[in-house]
């Protein structure tokens, strides 16, 4: 797992990750993005395109979705968009990949989160590990995501 670094602001309502990730930009760019990939590691998207200005759903568990307006969107590149699941407030998430060869640096920042953050800091990291895993072709069981979750949140 090559976590570069996390922090949260909790007074900013921020946090973020830095990642090493031992794949091309492009398979990376086909983990945050495609249909196929996301329910592997985030949620089922059940509406929409991530291309900008599209609206997204993603269901990340049943009856719970979250919906994104895609800012900005460059293939390889960047994805910044909202952040909304129902019993929040928005928030925004930008994720940016800088490629070195056959590794992949990414940058995950989410900010608005208010008092969220401190939910938000474990839930990204564990998020991230099965993205990681599912690019290694080492894929984690979803079913296993809360328990993983549980101990990061707990260290």
């Amino acid at each position: 797992m090559p976590l570069v670094s996390s922090s949260i602001d909790t007074a900013a309502g921020r946090v973020s990750h830095s990642w090493s990730m031992a794949v091309p930009a492009a398979r990376l760019w086909w983990g945050l993005t495609d249909p196929e990939a996301l329910p592997r590691w985030l949620g089922i998207l059940t509406s929409g395109r991530l291309v900008t200005g599209n609206v997204v759903t993603i269901e990340h568990a049943e009856n719970y979705s979250c919906t994104s307006r895609i800012q900005e969107c460059r293939p390889g590149q960047l994805l910044s968009m909202t952040w909304k699941f129902p019993d929040e407030a928005n928030s925004h998430v930008r994720i940016a990949l800088s490629p070195a060869g056959e590794t992949t640096s990414l940058e995950l920042e989410h900010e608005e989160l208010g008092r969220e953050a401190v939910n938000y800091l474990p839930g990204w990291h564990t998020h991230l590990l099965y993205l990681e895993a599912l690019l290694l072709e080492q894929p984690r069981p979803m079913d296993e995501f809360w328990s993983t979750y549980e101990s990061f949140a707990q260290s």
